[in-house]
């Protein structure tokens, strides 16, 4: 991961499942109302309606009914996340915060992202199916292993463990972002 000629290198960082610990919340609400006592961990692939019994219309307004009435719930990855994003800032990154979500979860994204201080200076909201490889950055640090296998060189990428990428072989895995800044 060697500098291209001098220019401030980018890192871009995912939201959902690698700054925010969302699926404690959303499996806390699934269990709600569906008065089930499954844990995040019982998320074993990305795709949660192969391991829930749940449509993919289900699964979305679960994160955007998370999302709108339960943000301020949804703990960081780590403690003192906003800390972490500021450092890479002070190594020289430029910190792009990227989003693949609903419409109806961009203030609140917004909204938990001032709250717990991450520092940003990009935040990219994506709305449509283009790929985050073909966004502008040098490395991306994502859960979604979707979301890694395309990046075309010299871009790379850090794949932020949870359980349902652990059956995913990618050569840079992190347990959180304080690893992954220790990598950069």
């Amino acid at each position: 991961m060697s500098s291209i000629s001098g220019a401030v290198r980018t890192v871009a960082i995912d939201v959902d499942s690698v700054l925010a610990d969302v699926m404690l919340v959303w499996v806390d609400e699934y269990n709600r109302r569906r008065g089930t006592k499954i844990t995040k961990e019982d998320i074993t692939r990305w795709d949660i309606p192969t391991v829930l019994p749940i449509t993919p219309e289900q699964v979305y307004e679960c994160f955007t009914h998370v999302w709108r009435e339960r943000w301020k719930e949804i703990p960081p990855t780590e403690d003192r996340i906003g800390s972490i994003t500021e450092r890479l800032h002070r190594k020289g990154y430029r910190v792009s915060v990227i989003t693949k979500r609903e419409r109806a979860t961009v203030a609140y994204v917004a909204k938990w992202l001032d709250h717990n201080d991450v520092y940003l200076d990009d935040l990219l909201f994506v709305f449509d199916s283009v790929p985050k490889a073909e966004y502008p950055f040098d490395v991306l640090i994502d859960d979604a292993p979707r979301n890694l296998v395309d990046i075309p060189a010299p871009k790379t990428a850090i794949l932020f463990n949870q359980p349902w990428n652990r059956d995913f072989h990618w050569p840079a895995r992190v347990n959180t972002l304080s690893e992954a800044e220790r990598l950069l």
